[in-house]
């Protein structure tokens, strides 16, 4: 096997550093960069990948598993499945037929995906091209939205990005239903903000900007109400900021599968990284109102909304604010 080649930050991969003569191995560990560009529950990056010739299996990382948010794995495996999507694209990218087999092993519960890379095939610059080349681009963005609404045309593509893969996208753009929809977010906050479980694991993943950890959530991604490390912000303060930034955002988004069984969650997880990487083509941001599924007896009520189907994830979408930069001296300052 060679070296293949590797970076600390994985956003830095570029193509030019794609091993294409080197064995199969060489090449799926290298997509594997763009695989764990992922989104996950509180970055906690809940997966390991092992390579053997030309196939890599997806493995769920129990270690990272939130036990008291999500005891079922339920979100561990969406997360999961949005890395599949990642590893597919990047098949797709560069070059090559790539086959996916869901939970292929049956004795082993933590094996979720096996990818198998096949023929060479000639590159396209498709839509599964474009989708690919936003990878580096999607970030979560929590502080609050633009007031400008989301286009018809633009939610329309999101939705065609989930039916593709099976999954069904309910977008909520009536004031009064957004605002029925944020205050089952809040209760679902408060509800956790009553259990110490809860509180203590959401704060193990929260970093201070000079944390060196490669994961959790860093307190200068946050809103400036939003939960930051030796915060002790009250349950109810917390709810009512989200409240407000979920009933003010342009549009509420559900994503929903058919099951709610381990195949459904990796079904949905492929299906919200096509959205979102869908969405930062389209110029919009999202960030997740996952208390609302992480709440059983929320859940219940939120699948009310949704016609009975299983929400998997709920998102808040909208055009980003430009924050500008740091400030900078005018030109007659600083010349002569």
């Amino acid at each position: 096997m060679t070296a293949v080649p590797t970076v600390s930050d994985p956003r830095t991969a570029t193509d030019s550093a794609f091993p294409k003569d080197a064995p199969a191995e060489d090449r799926l560990r290298f997509m594997l960069h763009h695989a764990v560009l992922a989104p996950s529950v509180l970055n906690t990056q809940p997966w390991r990948f092992a390579v053997e010739g030309s196939e890599v299996r997806l493995y769920a990382d129990r270690s990272r598993q939130l036990h008291a948010v999500d005891p079922l794995g339920r979100a561990l495996a969406v997360s999961c499945g949005a890395a599949l999507m990642n590893l597919r694209l990047a098949a797709h990218h560069y070059g090559y037929l790539a086959t996916c087999d869901l939970l292929p092993d049956p004795a082993d519960a933590d094996l979720l995906a096996r990818l198998t890379l096949g023929s060479p095939v000639p590159v396209s610059a498709d839509d599964d091209d474009a989708l690919f080349h936003a990878i580096a681009r999607r970030h979560t963005e929590r502080r609050p939205f633009g007031p400008d609404p989301v286009a018809p045309g633009a939610l329309l593509a999101l939705r065609n990005e989930a039916e593709g893969e099976g999954i069904r996208l309910f977008a909520v753009e009536d004031a009064d239903e957004k605002t029925a929809l944020a205050e089952l977010v809040a209760e679902a906050v408060r509800a956790q903000g009553v259990s110490p479980e809860h509180r203590e694991e959401l704060r193990a993943w929260l970093r201070s900007d000079h944390d060196p950890r490669p994961d959790g959530v860093p307190d200068g991604e946050q809103a400036l109400d939003g939960r930051h490390t030796g915060d002790r912000m009250p349950a109810e303060a917390y709810a009512a900021s989200v409240r407000r930034l979920a009933a003010e955002a342009p549009v509420l988004v559900v994503v929903a599968s058919p099951q709610d069984d381990p195949p459904g969650w990796l079904q949905a997880g492929q299906a919200l990284e096509r959205v979102l990487l869908r969405a930062t083509l389209l110029g919009l941001s999202a960030s997740y109102l996952n208390p609302a599924v992480e709440v059983d007896a929320v859940r219940e009520r939120l699948a009310g909304l949704v016609g009975g189907a299983c929400p998997q994830v709920v998102l808040r979408m909208g055009y980003p604010v430009p924050r500008g930069g740091t400030p900078r001296r005018r030109v007659d300052d600083v010349s002569s």
